[in-house]
């Protein structure tokens, strides 16, 4: 198990990726728009836990994994693309990590000066599979 995900280094690059699709479904599934600070906040985050790797893998990591969510057949196949990541991501991750990575998830979703009760949702939800509460 991971302690702590603080570089892509300390976690499989698959785990890696379904943080990212976690980051990235917070900031633009509940209301159907990615808001510049909520990217903003997004990529701040993928290039702190990338510290030390090539310059740009933050930003290609994120714009790859936006390309497979967006590139997903309708909300259905979203979904099972968020909960596929929040599974791995549960396997994969310590209560440490998970506690931060809800954490994460939560400053997303107020980066944009708003708390939705959708956005509130989605990150209940991760949560809950993560088995935090």
């Amino acid at each position: 198990m991971v302690r702590d995900v603080t570089t892509v280094d300390d976690a499989d690059s698959g785990t890696f990726d379904a943080v990212l699709m976690l980051y990235i479904a917070c900031a633009k599934l509940p209301d159907g728009a990615l808001d510049e600070r909520e990217a903003a906040r997004v990529l701040h985050l993928a290039r702190a836990h990338t510290q030390g790797l090539a310059h740009g893998y933050a930003e290609q990591a994120v714009e790859d994994v936006a390309k497979v969510l967006g590139q997903a057949d309708g909300p259905d196949a979203q979904l099972k693309l968020v909960v596929d990541a929040a599974q791995r991501a549960s396997r994969n991750l310590d209560d440490d990590a998970k506690d931060s990575l809800v954490a994460e998830l939560r400053s997303i979703a107020r980066a944009d000066g708003e708390n939705t009760s959708a956005e509130l949702d989605f990150v209940h939800a991760v949560a809950k599979t993560l088995g935090v509460e």
